[in-house]
């Protein structure tokens, strides 16, 4: 059966007229073009090249819907199920953070101080989708990996993520507390932990603080628990020569420098920084046996 075709709109008429609807969005015209492209079934070609064609009535209510949904600040990533990190495609919902490029350069600091080959353990506390461990063992071929995350719901995201990735042979993710539970070694760990301090949560943008799971979001008074807590095991579980990367908020990357350097006074401490220059975390590199006698 033929679907019904509004005359009046055509693709690039409601896609302008969207964007407008959207222009407190960061994104007005990029976010109305990635839910075009979901409601349509289109590609970023075909909308251009039938920019001139009827949207069908059908697929223009469903447009419709989900414009309004995030013109009332609901993700984009969260509408579409999926958002893309280190060129690989995540399934999200509300149980889990939505991806972002800056942490891109996490998996940046693993590769610049690790060879590809090696068959390394690396453990990703706070998981969520398991980007980042998915995006490692991307990387790391030969490599083995575990996701912790106190969510069940995270969980069962981040295995979705990594058999639809294919890597779930080589990845575990487990439901626990951080690391408090681990008694094995391992030579990466990597986090992006809750770091927003309660203070700032009246403060965020609808789309974060209104959507996204605070469990992920918020660290105590000052952003700092969630490092706290994984300091407080790191010794323990980072094998010599290990190394543990950790991405913080703006105007934490000091702060956590200290705490990091006072758990592992033997390691080589550095800043990381994103590909702007700003600080964005702290990277300690554990000496090794050979290198302590």
């Amino acid at each position: 059966m033929t679907s019904e075709v509004s005359d009046a709109l055509t693709l690039g008429k409601a896609l302008r007229e969207a964007a407008a609807q959207l222009k407190a969005a960061p994104t007005p015209m990029l976010d109305a073009r990635v839910l075009l492209k979901l409601a349509s079934g289109l590609d970023g070609a075909g909308l251009i090249a039938k920019s001139d064609d009827p949207l069908p009535a059908d697929q223009a209510k469903i447009f419709a819907g989900l414009i309004k949904r995030r013109a009332a600040g609901e993700p984009v990533a969260y509408i579409t199920g999926v958002k893309e990190f280190w060129s690989l495609e995540f399934r999200v919902n509300p149980d889990v953070l939505i991806p972002r490029d800056d942490s891109e350069c996490l998996i940046e600091a693993v590769l610049a101080r690790r060879d590809k080959h090696q068959a390394l353990s690396i453990l990703d506390l706070g998981t969520g989708s398991g980007c980042l461990l998915c995006a490692l063992l991307d990387e790391f071929p030969n490599s083995l990996g575990t996701g912790i995350d106190r969510s069940a719901n995270a969980i069962v995201i981040a295995r979705v993520n990594s058999r639809k990735l294919g890597l779930a042979p080589r990845a575990r993710f487990l439901v626990g507390d951080w690391a408090r539970a681990l008694d094995v070694g391992f030579d990466i760990i990597i986090a992006n932990p809750p770091y927003i301090p309660e203070r700032d949560r009246a403060g965020l943008p609808v789309d974060v603080g209104g959507y996204e799971p605070a469990s992920a979001l918020f660290a105590g008074e000052k952003g700092f628990d969630a490092y706290r807590a994984i300091l407080a095991d790191a010794p323990r579980i980072l094998n010599p020569g290990g190394l543990i990367v950790f991405e913080a908020g703006d105007g934490q990357g000091e702060k956590l420098a200290e705490m990091v350097t006072k758990t592992f006074r033997e390691a080589e401490i550095s800043p990381l920084n994103d590909l702007k220059g700003r600080l964005r975390g702290v990277i300690a590199e554990r000496k090794s046996f050979a290198e302590k006698d």
